[in-house]
């Protein structure tokens, strides 16, 4: 026995009073709303001679968490605090929620959504309790048109051929605003509007009030810190094998990549809603690349304290460090599929991939640059060294040129790109150039580049 809830949108008429009694059958807190009731409108008047017709059109359609054949939310979660019951209801144990955030992410409805002020997600629970003494979920209980029900979904009367189970036919064919590329098979049925078979340009006319509110630039500044500074701390490790090739040359980068290791987790942290539960991140390495975004980062921060410690006792431990350097290489290619979301389309690319590795080679070999410049090195691995760096800012040019970004951001990027090209080629090809102070106002440049980047990288999310 699977449930799924049953909507005649031909004669919803968006009173909302199912909205309203999940809010308060649920004690939800100001900004979050478990079903929301979208009102879509379209159309205009046309004229025609010397009369008027016209296109105009509006339905309602009523959705909260669809309790999905295929759980996106369950699958994502770093604690595993999500559990699927055998009649297709998906439950969310707020005990166990560290109110990252993702399993939102991840959704394609915005289901799951923050409470601020209690620090983790929540979502709907399809009133499971209500059902258990008999009784149908509160918001089908406040419906005064009883278009809203609920049934199972092998239940005939409720698939008859003027309705539509959207968990048996592609998300192409969902209604508006119902994403078009979602492959959860969401437990819905719906008996259509007239108007959601017409091509004419629909939009949410309460978008305002049904949209989940999104992350501000500066709640989201503690991802920017951590990504960039953990990508900082690999390639650096990266380029300390590759430019310092003694060992006594090696205590203050080690030092340096510590410390970008340590801020970049202290960041991590500070983004988590629930910072108690942060113990449980590695409940699910099977399903979540989050879980094992944070066992690579675990296992490359083991790998650098075995090499300092190596260092320290002057023992020459080098499959140690390369090893550290392949666990680097994981924890970045982790690092970029957390963000692989098809419910983000802007996300969903090799160019986020492209673009971590890239962060971590520019910011890595940079990082080491302003150490090297107290020592003279050669001039070939000089040049060797502003060749790679040069080519890399331009692959960063060619990943940062998406129409998703706002235009003045493309040009403030790919401004900072070409100024941190120029100063590479200052830096490293004309004599007498490469010092401390230069090879510091070019590692600053760059930085800021990375970091107005990545902070166009999480704004481009919809």
């Amino acid at each position: 026995m699977t449930y799924a809830f049953v909507l005649d949108v031909s004669a919803c008429s968006g009173c909302k009073a199912c909205q309203a009694a999940c809010k308060d059958k649920n004690h939800l807190p100001l900004g979050v709303l478990w079903r929301r009731v979208y009102e879509v409108s379209g159309g205009a008047w046309k004229q025609e001679g010397v009369a008027w017709s016209n296109t105009v059109f509006a339905y309602n359609l009523s959705l909260s968490c669809n309790h999905c054949v295929h759980t996106k939310c369950a699958g994502v979660c770093p604690v595993d605090a999500y559990t699927v019951r055998e009649d297709g209801i998906v439950i969310l144990d707020s005990s166990k929620c560290i109110g990252c955030g993702y399993c939102a992410w991840a959704c394609p409805y915005g289901a799951p959504q923050y409470d601020r002020v209690a620090g983790y997600m929540t979502k709907c629970d399809f009133c499971y309790d209500n059902l258990e003494l008999g009784l149908p979920p509160a918001c089908v209980s406040a419906c005064p048109m009883r278009v809203l029900d609920y049934a199972e979904v092998n239940d005939e009367q409720n698939l008859a051929s003027d309705r539509v189970a959207l968990w048996e036919i592609p998300a192409a064919g969902h209604p508006y605003p119902m994403p078009d590329n979602s492959l959860t098979q969401p437990h819905l049925v719906i008996q259509p509007h007239a108007a959601m078979k017409l091509m004419e340009e629909k939009v949410i006319a309460n978008r305002e009030e049904v949209c989940p509110r999104k992350a501000s630039g500066w709640e989201e500044a503690p991802l920017v810190a951590f990504t960039l500074l953990i990508q900082m701390a690999v390639g650096s490790f990266w380029a300390m094998l590759w430019l310092f090739r003694s060992a006594d040359l090696q205590f203050l980068p080690l030092l340096l990549i510590g410390l970008c290791l340590s801020a970049g987790l202290m960041s991590s942290f500070a983004h988590l809603g629930t910072k108690r539960n942060a113990w449980r991140v590695l409940n699910h390495l099977r399903k979540s690349w989050l879980s094992r975004e944070i066992l690579f980062t675990i296992l490359f921060g083991a790998g650098w304290i075995v090499t300092l410690i190596g260092l320290i006792l002057h023992a020459n431990l080098p499959i140690f460090n390369w090893l550290t350097a392949l666990i680097g290489l994981g924890l970045i290619h982790c690092m970029a599929q957390v963000y692989r979301l098809p419910s983000v389309p802007i996300w969903d690319s090799w160019r986020t991939n492209i673009r971590f590795f890239v962060s971590a080679g520019l910011l890595g070999i940079l990082g080491m640059i302003i150490i090297l410049a107290s020592i003279h090195i050669p001039t070939l691995q000089q040049a060797q060294t502003g060749s790679i760096v040069i080519v890399l800012l331009i692959t960063q040019a060619v990943i940062a040129n998406s129409p998703s970004f706002p235009i003045g951001g493309r040009r403030l990027q790919f401004g900072l790109i070409l100024a941190g090209m120029i100063g590479s080629a200052i830096l490293f090809f004309i004599p007498g150039s490469f010092g401390m102070y230069s090879a510091i106002v070019v590692f600053i440049i760059i930085l800021i580049e990375e970091i107005a980047g990545r902070w166009f990288f999480y704004q481009a999310r919809t």
